[in-house]
């Protein structure tokens, strides 16, 4: 029986790796954003796929920091002009890209993230 179920859910191509690890506690929009960052062996320039009030995912091939690492500075051009944040690294993929999560940010930023995102913050 339990061959029949493990048969039909691979059919299905369902996959573990599609589900969440973290439930998401905040409104984010999944939409492209040009951005530069600073890393270990200068600026990079490169595309954020989502955002929200609190992190963003940042695309990036070549160069991807390792886990825990602090991001001195990313620069996110948003419709209203540009934002410049700092924060650490949650979540690294190697080829892939990282989940970033923003920190010690001012009112201005935040405002302008919840505004953009459509979020009460």
């Amino acid at each position: 029986m339990a061959r029949l179920w493990l048969t039909a859910l691979l059919k299905r191509g369902t996959s573990i790796r599609r589900r969440r690890q973290w439930p998401r506690q905040r409104q984010r929009i999944e939409r492209y954003f040009e951005c530069n960052w600073l890393s270990d062996w200068g600026e990079q320039q490169t595309r954020i796929s989502s955002i929200s009030p609190t992190g963003c995912y940042v695309v990036s091939r070549l160069t991807v920091p390792p886990e825990g690492t602090h991001v001195r500075e990313i620069c996110v051009a948003i419709p209203d002009g540009e934002i410049s944040l700092h924060g650490t690294v949650l979540k690294a993929e190697p080829g892939i890209g990282f989940a970033l999560r923003f920190a010690d940010m001012d009112d201005d930023s935040r405002s302008r993230l919840c505004g953009l995102v459509g979020a009460r913050c």
